[in-house]
């Protein structure tokens, strides 16, 4: 009985050794191992209620560009996430009843045409890809910033003096026709609203700005991805 125990022991002992040399395998895909995208939206916003400075940034629901770029790990079926970050210098209407002191600076007006710079930085989630005709899905999380509030008239900063950053969520779907596969042109229709703080708001004023948008890209894929099994 000890030598059949001994016997066994020695045997796992060598099937464990074993197991442990042995190397995982890698196996080379066809997919891209990272996705570069470039493109432009046509986008509206609302209004951003800000309670902090008691003033308001009325942007019209006009029609606005912003540019658009994205770095995204390939994963299977042509499906990618990463981030991406977008910019636009925005006209929009700042009124403010000069109740509440500027807080970090600026100066406020009670009504006057401004501009201000528009960014966000996103983790991102893309789904679809492929020759031909596709469906495209995306989902985004992330920030929008409200940098660089400027008078028209004169180039004074408005207040707040540093800007703002609130949370932003999107999501997309729409088509992307591939070139080939690893380039195509997508469009998309997102719907995004970024949360501002409620700080100085009174309890019927929102704190949500609307920014739906359209989008042609193009996005190219890099390399190829690895398995290890």
């Amino acid at each position: 009985m000890k030598r059949f125990s001994l016997a066994l022991l020695i045997v796992m002992l060598f099937a464990g050794s074993l197991s442990a040399q042995r190397r995982p395998r890698v196996f080379t895909t066809s997919d891209p191992s990272v996705w570069v995208t470039a493109g432009i939206d046509g986008f509206r916003a609302n209004v951003v209620n800000d309670g902090v400075t008691s003033s308001t940034w009325n942007f019209g629901n006009s029609t606005n560009l912003q540019y658009r770029a994205s770095l995204e790990k390939g994963i299977r079926g042509g499906s990618s996430f990463g981030l991406a970050g977008s910019w636009g210098h925005v006209p929009f209407e700042y009124t403010s009843t000069g109740v509440i002191p500027p807080a970090g600076g600026g100066t406020q007006c009670a009504q006057c045409d401004a501009h201000l710079d528009l960014m966000t930085l996103v983790a991102t989630f893309h789904s679809g890809a492929g020759l031909g005709l596709h469906q495209i899905f995306e989902l985004n999380g992330g920030v929008v910033a409200y940098q660089n509030l400027k008078r028209d008239s004169d180039g004074a900063k408005l207040a707040p003096g540093g800007g703002n950053i609130d949370p932003l969520f999107s999501v997309g779907w729409g088509f992307g026709f591939g070139l080939s596969d690893r380039s195509s042109i997508d469009f998309t229709s997102n719907y995004t609203i970024g949360l501002h703080e409620r700080k100085g708001l009174s309890n019927g004023a929102s704190n949500t700005n609307s920014m739906p948008s359209l989008r042609l890209s193009w996005r190219t894929g890099f390399g190829n991805r690895t398995i290890r099994r």
